[in-house]
């Protein structure tokens, strides 16, 4: 806790520094006035934002207990831990060149989860030193964006460097409070009314990873690939009808094959294969109470799938006031009956998609041939609080004994969760946020299968601040 303090200390005199400095160049400025205008220009649209973050959470497992049985329940992930977020974004010098730079300093306050030789298990909030242990072990501060941008006029513009995928493709974010790192470039063009992206990357890190190698010491994770791009076109095709699709690729892929756990190393990789992922969204605005949408993400993987794996979903929106209700439809299925995985590397934490679906209620919904439903009642009460309370039930799985694979071994799944928050609705710390999140995911497994139920407990506080 002390170390807490010494930090949260730090990290405030940094901030302060940075906010009572000028936003304008000094007029007195010995390169001279045409310098100061310049500065000005770049200066004028640019944000200096920063958000502290704690979240403490407790997470549950029936199964793997150390010392334990199959069904004793016990808490695997239990831990408080926080980041100090900051993040500038610049205006564009001539109009045309700019720089976006952030990073994030993070840690435990504590941590009681699973712990090994290798430290603690992983939290993916503090860094870890690798993709499985160590939280709160690794070097606390992780420049997450160093990039260069252009634009030339409103019709294109460009960034390159350790950036973020704008999500129009194949390519998405692994995100944690920030968002993970890949090293590339993303152009992006207007054509008439639609959006078309080309984003390129050679590495990824993982918001809670520091180093590309940091994924091969868990051995299951050791993957390997060349080169990730994808291609993407979206817009309005009609006023009411939004289309997006999406073609990727990942070439050189080198998963883990066997694995010594013993020895601690992999004693073989598959070969080397090039993975293509498919991406198709429509969108309906019945009205301004109602949207309809449709989503599709595949995967051919020769390695993972034996061909092809995929998502597909029907999405619908409804608003009634303060109230509104969420109610979607999942279908997954793939060619080998393994669970599927909506990114173009398998590998967790590698890379991410461009899936729309997102439930935060603990499991993937994902095994082949599993078809799951999913609804949501929120009520945004108008004074910063807001509620809800979700269902989620999937069934149609195949068993490991018919041939199917996969983490688990169950027949059908569903979950409860609910969340309450409150806003900061005025003043300088507004949109300060104490969110508490629940969940409980019940499984019924197949016969001889190990216990796969989970319940999650989660407390956390946001508390955003913009310079201006």
């Amino acid at each position: 806790m002390d170390k807490f303090f010494k930090v949260s200390a730090l990290t405030a005199a940094m901030f302060g520094a940075v906010a009572v400095a000028p936003a304008t160049a000094s007029t007195e400025s010995a390169a001279g006035g045409e310098y100061v205008e310049k500065v000005n220009e770049f200066m004028q649209d640019s944000s200096l934002n920063a958000m502290f973050v704690v979240d403490t959470r407790s997470r549950t497992r029936t199964t793997g207990k150390p010392g334990g049985e199959n069904g004793d329940r016990w808490s695997r992930l239990n831990y408080s831990s926080y980041n100090a977020i900051i993040d500038f974004t610049s205006g564009y010098h001539d109009g045309w060149l700019g720089a976006d730079v952030a990073a994030y300093y993070s840690g435990d306050l504590y941590n009681d989860s699973l712990k090994g030789a290798d430290g603690y298990l992983c939290n993916e909030i503090s860094t870890c030193t690798n993709l499985d242990w160590g939280a709160g072990d690794g070097d606390q501060l992780k420049v997450y964006k160093a990039a260069l941008k252009f634009k030339t006029g409103e019709n294109f513009n460009a960034r390159f460097g350790m950036l973020q995928a704008g999500g129009n493709g194949t390519i998405g974010n692994v995100w944690s409070f920030v968002p993970g790192t890949y090293r590339g470039f993303e152009l992006n063009a207007k054509l008439g009314d639609f959006n078309l992206s080309y984003f390129g990357a050679d590495q990824f890190t993982a918001p809670w990873l520091l180093h590309e190698d940091d994924y091969a010491p868990a051995l299951w994770s050791d993957t390997s690939w060349s080169y990730l791009h994808s291609l993407g076109l979206n817009g309005n095709i009609t006023d009411a009808l939004f289309f997006q699709v999406g073609l990727g690729q990942a070439t050189g892929v080198k998963y883990a094959n066997g694995i010594d756990w013993g020895a601690g190393q992999v004693t073989s990789y598959h070969d080397e294969t090039d993975n293509t992922s498919y991406k198709a969204y429509l969108k309906y605005t019945v009205s301004d109470r109602t949207t309809l949408a449709f989503d599709f993400y595949g995967v051919d993987d020769d390695v993972k799938y034996d061909g092809l794996g995929f998502h597909t979903g029907l999405s619908l929106n409804q608003s009634f006031g303060k109230l509104s209700w969420m109610s979607e439809l999942r279908y997954t299925d793939t060619d080998n009956r393994s669970d599927f995985v909506p990114r173009t590397i398998h590998t967790y934490g590698m890379n991410n998609g461009t899936w729309s679906q997102w439930w935060d209620a603990l499991s993937d919904w994902n095994k082949a041939g599993e078809l799951a439903w999913y609804n949501r009642l929120s009520y945004n009460q108008g004074n910063g609080w807001n509620y809800y309370l979700g269902f989620g039930y999937g069934s149609g799985a195949d068993s490991a004994a018919s041939g199917a694979s996969g983490d688990w071994d169950y027949e059908s799944e569903y979950a409860v969760n609910a969340t309450v928050s409150y806003s900061l609705q005025s003043g300088s710390l507004k949109g300060t946020t104490v969110r508490l999140h629940g969940t409980i995911l019940e499984r019924d497994e197949f016969a001889g299968a190990a216990d796969a139920d989970e319940t999650d407990l989660r407390l956390q506080v946001l508390i955003p601040y913009s310079f201006h």
